[in-house]
C-alpha cells in the first residue's frame, strides 16, 4: 500500500463507546478509512450510563473540531449542573436549585461557581492554575453516542463482534480473533478504545486497573415512578447523600429520568458474596442504606422506584498516578479507559476520553499525510538551487513502521502528561466522597471553594509548575 494513488489499509478500532466513535468521525472527515468493532449485538443493547458533564478544554472541544457542538447543545441540559449536598438523615448542607441562587446555612459566596468547581472537582492541581474557565454543559450518554454514531459513514461499525484474543503475528502486524461466526482480522494499525478491561492493552504492557474499595449499583427510574416529591428531593440536577463508606447519589437525566448510583466500600468479593436474589434486587438494595443506620427514608424511597431490570452491580477499577509504558510494538495504542480507568468521582473519564481520540486523530492525520519520503538525490543544476515544494496533502500515504512507531509514543507520552492529575484526583475524590465525615467535608469543598483553589496553587511547587506548563504547551 505504498503507491499515492492505491487506497490505504483501513484503521481498526476496537470499542464503540465516546473515544472510539469520536476518533472514528475524526479520521472519516480527513478521508483516512477506519473500521469499527464492537461487542455489543446493537447500539441499544445495554444502557450507556447516565448523564455526563463535558468541559470546554476537552471534551465540547473535541465535539466542536469533529463539527458536532451545535447538534450536541441542542441535547444538552445546563440546570442539570445543580448540586445539592445532604447528609444520611437527608440534611442539606449545600443547594443550588432554585432561581440560580446558592443556598447553603450561613453561606452565599459571589464567586462562579461553574469555573472554580470545575477547576477543583477534577483535582488537577496543577494543571488547573493554567487552564482557564472551562465551563460545564451536560448530556445524555446515550443521546452523546447516537449523535456520534449518526455522523459515521454506513456500516463503520461492526456490531456483534466479541474478541477471543489479539496477538501480535509480527511487531508490525497484529491479528483479532471474533467469536464464531466471525472471521479474524489482520492489520498494521490497532485502536484499543475498549474499555477498563481492554483486550488490546495486554499488546502493549501488562499492569492491570486495581480495586479502588468501592462497588456499585446503578439504578433508572422511569419517569412514570419519579413522584413530584422525589424530584424535588433530587432537585433539577444531581443530590449527594453521603456518609462514611456509603453513598447515594441520584442524578437527573433528560426525558425525567432518574439515575441512580450506590456505592459502597466494600471488599473487592463483596458482590460476589452478596449477590443479589433474582427477584426482589432493588428492595436488597435499599436495605443497605437503612433506618436504624440513621439514613433517610428517601434514600430508600428512591431506590425502591427504579425499574427492576435496571439494576446492574459493578466493581470500581482504576489506574493509580505515575502510570507510563514502554513497547517495541508499532501501529498499537490504546485511548479512553483501556489506557487510564478512573473512579466516576473526578467526572473526568469521558472528558479525558474524548480528548484522547482528538489528539490521536490529529496525530494520525499528520503522520498519514505528512509521510512522504524524501528525495535522497538532488535536482540538477541550476533547479538544485531553487526551493523544492513538498508534495502536495491532499492524498494520505501508509507511513513507515519507525514513523508510525515514534507518532504513537509520542501520543502516548502526552496523553498521559495530560491525564496523570486526573488519575490522582479521582483517587482524592473518592476519598473525599467515600471517607470519614465525608458530607462535611463536600459541603466545605463547595463552600471555601476559593480557599481550595489558593491551597492547590500555593501547594504546586516549582516541578508541579512545570508539568503545568508542559501540559499546556502539549495542548495544541
Amino acid at each position: 500500500m505504498s503507491s499515492l494513488t492505491s487506497p490505504i489499509d483501513p484503521i481498526i478500532i476496537v470499542g464503540s463507546g465516546p473515544a472510539g466513535l469520536l476518533l472514528a468521525r475524526y479520521l472519516q472527515l480527513h478521508n483516512l478509512p477506519c473500521k469499527v468493532y464492537e461487542r455489543d449485538p446493537s447500539p441499544s443493547h445495554r444502557p450507556q450510563g447516565g448523564t455526563l458533564d463535558l468541559h470546554t478544554g476537552t471534551g465540547l472541544r473535541a465535539l466542536k473540531e469533529t463539527g458536532l457542538l451545535e447538534d450536541a447543545q441542542k441535547l444538552m441540559r445546563p440546570e442539570g449542573e445543580a448540586m445539592k449536598v445532604m447528609d444520611r438523615s437527608g440534611n442539606v448542607l449545600w443547594d443550588e436549585n432554585g432561581d440560580g441562587a446558592w443556598v447553603t446555612p450561613g453561606s452565599r459566596p459571589e464567586i462562579d461557581r461553574q469555573v472554580i468547581f470545575d477547576y477543583f472537582s477534577r483535582c488537577s492541581s496543577y494543571k488547573c492554575s493554567l487552564h482557564l474557565l472551562r465551563n460545564v454543559q451536560l448530556t445524555y450518554r446515550t443521546d452523546l453516542r447516537n449523535l456520534l454514531l449518526s455522523s459515521l459513514t454506513p456500516d463503520t461499525v461492526s456490531w456483534g463482534h466479541e474478541i477471543t484474543s489479539c496477538i501480535a503475528l509480527t511487531p508490525t502486524e497484529y491479528q483479532i480473533t471474533f467469536a464464531p461466526p466471525h472471521p479474524p482480522v489482520i492489520t498494521s494499525i490497532l485502536i484499543g478504545a475498549d474499555g477498563a478491561f481492554s483486550r488490546i492493552r495486554p499488546l502493549l504492557h501488562d499492569k492491570r486497573p486495581t480495586y479502588t474499595g468501592v462497588s456499585m449499583y446503578d439504578l433508572l427510574i422511569s419517569p412514570p415512578n419519579l413522584t413530584p416529591t422525589l424530584s424535588k428531593f433530587v432537585g433539577q440536577g444531581a443530590a449527594l447523600i453521603l456518609h462514611e463508606g456509603k453513598c447515594v447519589l441520584p442524578q437527573m437525566n433528560s426525558g425525567g429520568r432518574c439515575k441512580i448510583y450506590a456505592a459502597l466500600r466494600v471488599g473487592e468479593k463483596w458482590l460476589d458474596e452478596y449477590p443479589l436474589p433474582a427477584e426482589g434486587k432493588k428492595e436488597a438494595v435499599a436495605r443497605l442504606f437503612p433506618e436504624d443506620e440513621g439514613w433517610t427514608g428517601k434514600a430508600r424511597e428512591l431506590i425502591e422506584a427504579a425499574d427492576e431490570d435496571s439494576v446492574v452491580s459493578r466493581r470500581i477499577y482504576g489506574y493509580p498516578p505515575g502510570l507510563k509504558w514502554k513497547t517495541d510494538l508499532t501501529g498499537v495504542t490504546v485511548i479512553g479507559d483501556a489506557a487510564h480507568v478512573m473512579s466516576p468521582f473526578a467526572g473526568e473519564g469521558v472528558n479525558q476520553a474524548l480528548a484522547d481520540a482528538l489528539l490521536l486523530g490529529k496525530t494520525l492525520v499528520n503522520t498519514y499525510y505528512n509521510s512522504f519520503p524524501k528525495s535522497t538525490s538532488p535536482a540538477p543544476f541550476p533547479l538544485s538551487l531553487f526551493p523544492v515544494s513538498p508534495p502536495p496533502r491532499s492524498i494520505p500515504r501508509t507511513p513507515s513502521p519507525a514513523t508510525l512507531h515514534a507518532a504513537l509514543r509520542t501520543f502516548e507520552s502526552r496523553m498521559m502528561r495530560r491525564v496523570d492529575p486526573e488519575l490522582r484526583g479521582s483517587a482524592e475524590n473518592l476519598e473525599m466522597f467515600m471517607g470519614p465525615h465525608a458530607a462535611e467535608r463536600v459541603h466545605n469543598f463547595f463552600r471555601y471553594m476559593p480557599l481550595v483553589f489558593l491551597k492547590q496553587v500555593t501547594k504546586m511547587g516549582p516541578w508541579g509548575w512545570w508539568q503545568a506548563v508542559r501540559v499546556w504547551w502539549d495542548d495544541d
